[in-house]
């Protein structure tokens, strides 16, 4: 396996909380002074669209799914500023794009929590409309900024995995194998070290991570969102082996090796052939990356075992070869768009927040010596 050799150059939108939007590219040339649609009517919409993402049953159609992501773009991007991008797009020639969206942590906070990963440009007089997350060339990111800025995730000569294998008898079936064999043949080719903790409670975690100081920590489980609370969380094991749903206070303390976080989170669910549609981990991602956490990959809405395993492949199987992470979840947003295009909700599934300069976290593994004639 091998990295890619196509540079990568990055376009920031952010929003602030007075509704105004700007953008910014990676050598210095803005775009400013324009304002989301974010109100009103569209407002209620997009509520609604959301809304139903989280239903139980409800099947979606392509034109149903573009025309969410249509209103999604209307709303976020003034018409003006999204010719920007397009022509900076043109301007940076073959090069890939990181399109990194910020959003207010106050004000309109509720932002955040929309599915953007769904954005569809709209169809236009002789050009055909596209999702922004299932393009080649681009790489859709949300991104918070923290203080003392950004910081390389990768850099360490081993990356040591814990996969937490979370099956509550109160709750579903989980499926965990297929990640696991995944990463051991990684393991072979990349210095990777993987360590598998299963049916975690909140001092087994804790003493795992103190004893391994994970790099990369991957939850295989059940999360849901708090209404109550406002906040996502995972189901460990307790003491009777039933749920013990626990938050992000919580989760980030026991995640936390003496001063020391995981780089990278990722957590999805595997529920076999049933998907709990309002059972969601991305609450848990901008509440980690807050606290330290550098990158965090979730699923906005639970899925079958069959896709999430499918995601996990390409998603290691990227990192392997040297990609960003960023560039990863796009490759596994890409998979279940094309290898599972019967459901359309799949391919705004997978969200990533990142805080970091540089969003490589594993070397390319050295190509395989080929025979000498």
């Amino acid at each position: 396996m091998g990295g890619t050799a196509t540079p990568t150059r990055e376009i920031q939108v952010r929003v602030l909380s007075t509704g105004q939007v700007d953008a910014r590219r990676d050598d210095g040339a803005a775009w400013q002074n324009g304002s989301i649609q974010y109100s009103g009517v569209d407002k209620e919409l997009i509520r609604i669209f959301a809304r139903w993402l989280t239903e139980r049953g409800r099947e979606w159609r392509w034109d149903e799914v573009r025309a969410f992501g249509s209103l999604l773009h209307r709303s976020l991007f003034p018409e003006n500023l999204w010719s920007w991008i397009e022509q900076s797009m043109t301007e940076f020639g073959k090069s890939r794009v990181r399109l990194q969206l910020e959003f207010p942590s106050d004000g309109l906070a509720d932002l955040a929590a929309v599915p953007w990963e769904y954005l569809h440009v709209p169809n236009r007089p002789g050009r055909e409309g596209f999702f922004l997350a299932a393009q080649e060339r681009l790489i859709l990111t949300r991104f918070i900024p923290l203080r003392g800025g950004r910081q390389a995730l990768g850099g360490e000569p081993r990356i040591t995995v814990l996969v937490l294998v979370s099956q509550p008898r109160d709750l579903g079936e989980v499926i965990a194998g297929p990640v696991v064999e995944h990463l051991k043949k990684l393991r072979e080719e990349l210095p990777l070290d993987v360590v598998v903790l299963e049916q975690p409670s909140r001092s087994s975690l804790r003493d795992q991570v103190r004893t391994t100081r994970p790099h990369v920590v991957h939850f295989v489980g059940h999360g849901q969102f708090d209404a109550e609370h406002a906040e996502g969380q995972i189901a460990l094991v307790g003491q009777t082996d039933r749920a013990d749903w626990v938050g992000e206070n919580v989760l980030a303390q026991l995640l936390d090796a003496d001063g020391t976080l995981p780089r990278l989170a990722l957590f999805h669910s595997c529920d076999g052939a049933q998907v709990d549609y309002g059972a969601s981990f991305a609450g848990l991602a901008p509440r980690l990356i807050n606290r330290g956490v550098q990158c965090v990959v979730a699923m906005q809405y639970a899925v079958t075992n069959r896709t999430a395993l499918e995601f996990a492949r390409v998603f290691y199987d990227r990192l392997g070869r040297g990609l960003p992470v960023d560039e990863a979840v796009q490759a596994g947003r890409m998979e279940l768009h094309v290898v599972y295009g019967d459901d359309s909700r799949l391919l705004g599934i997978p969200v990533i927040y990142l805080n970091s300069r540089d969003a490589v976290l594993l070397p390319s593994a050295p190509p395989s010596p080929t025979a000498v004639p």
